[in-house]
């Protein structure tokens, strides 16, 4: 009876925890949707047509920013007290239309095609998890094509 009474609480905790850092898991899931979702926007967006024509490099990561908050708003309630326009402010953009090149961001990584790429740190907040700083870190990357290329 002794054993009930102190390892029922024990076990619910542990139950609670274990769908709690399931929810985390999934939380990190949507963020990783929605940086993705917007550097694929982005580039879509900063893709000029031409075969000479360049990319601007700050209207593309404008664009990333704008497309990145966008994705985030639906979001907001657990970002832990940032907001989606304060996140995708903070990204780090990369805009590579000189290739190949090095991956700004994955040390010895070539970049072979143009793309713009961005490293997104979000602060979480969920469930029995709020009490912790926990912060993830998503790299995302989209080729930029041309309009003549949108057959290859």
């Amino acid at each position: 009876m002794l054993y009930a009474v102190v390892l029922s609480p024990v076990l619910m905790l542990g139950l609670a925890l274990a769908v709690q850092l399931g929810a985390l898991q999934l939380e990190r899931q949507r963020v990783r949707s929605a940086v993705d979702e917007a550097a694929v926007t982005a580039a879509a967006a900063a893709a000029v047509s031409g075969a000479s024509a360049g990319v601007d490099r700050a209207r593309a990561a404008a664009l990333l920013r704008g497309a990145l908050a966008t994705a985030l708003r639906p979001l907001e309630g657990e970002l832990g007290g940032a907001g989606a326009d304060v996140v995708a402010a903070g990204a780090e953009v990369a805009v590579l239309d000189e290739v190949p090149a090095p991956d700004p961001f994955a040390t010895g990584a070539v970049v072979r095609r143009p793309a713009i790429e961005a490293r997104v740190r979000v602060p979480l907040r969920t469930g029995l998890l709020r009490v912790a700083a926990l912060t993830v870190t998503v790299v995302t990357g989209a080729e930029l094509r041309r309009a003549d290329e949108a057959d290859r």
